[in-house]
């Protein structure tokens, strides 16, 4: 769930993003099989999308 609002986040403000391997954890392959969710962003995105959730989760 916390991907998803992160990247809800980083959309507003115009980063595309895209969250992995959530149907693993569900199915029950997550962590234990190597699996974790991640949200990936393009690497020319990467530093700005850092940016703002770091600002956003010191917020928290």
């Amino acid at each position: 769930m916390d991907a998803h609002i992160d990247a809800s986040l980083l959309e507003g403000e115009g980063i595309m993003c895209e969250v992995l391997n959530e149907n693993l954890v569900f199915v029950g392959l997550g962590a234990s099989a190597g699996f974790d969710v991640r949200l990936v962003v393009d690497d020319e995105d990467y530093e700005r999308a850092s940016s703002i959730l770091a600002a956003s989760h010191s917020c928290e």
